[in-house]
């Protein structure tokens, strides 16, 4: 085989990998940061194009989940829904919710994160969490 046809079926393997997971070429080589609630009130430093994952206790059993306040500027764009992954097998059982988001523009904003039933209007969320994110 030569050396261009390798390339080729190279880059087409890698292309269809990428589909596949579900990500660009650029969000696979992005750095990734990871927030748990113990990062709570900190600010962060990102690069344009960074990913940026917020781990936090939830339990979506309850019709509790975290959801993202709208940003100004919006210096970060949410990546899909929240994931539940329980703590255990139990039925209704508690665990993390990981939000993922990508830096997509350059700047300074809060990103603040209530975890609440978003059925429930008027009603204060259960728990809020908030960071200081810098995207350079």
């Amino acid at each position: 085989m030569k050396q261009n046809t390798r390339f080729r079926l190279f880059l087409i393997l890698t292309a269809a990998l990428f589909v596949l997971v579900g990500c660009s070429p650029a969000q696979a080589r992005a750095k990734t940061v990871t927030l748990t609630e113990a990062d709570a009130g900190k600010t962060i430093e990102l690069q344009n194009g960074n990913l940026l994952v917020v781990v936090l206790d939830g339990n979506i059993t309850t019709g509790f989940n975290w959801e993202m306040v709208p940003q100004t500027p919006a210096v970060l764009e949410q990546l899909g829904e929240p994931e539940a992954t329980p703590d255990s097998s139990a039925l209704g059982a508690g665990g993390k919710i990981s939000l993922k988001f990508q830096a997509v523009q350059t700047g300074q904003a809060s990103l603040t994160l209530i975890y609440h039933r978003s059925f429930e209007k008027d009603v204060p969320p259960e728990k809020t969490f908030e960071v200081t994110i810098l995207v350079k």
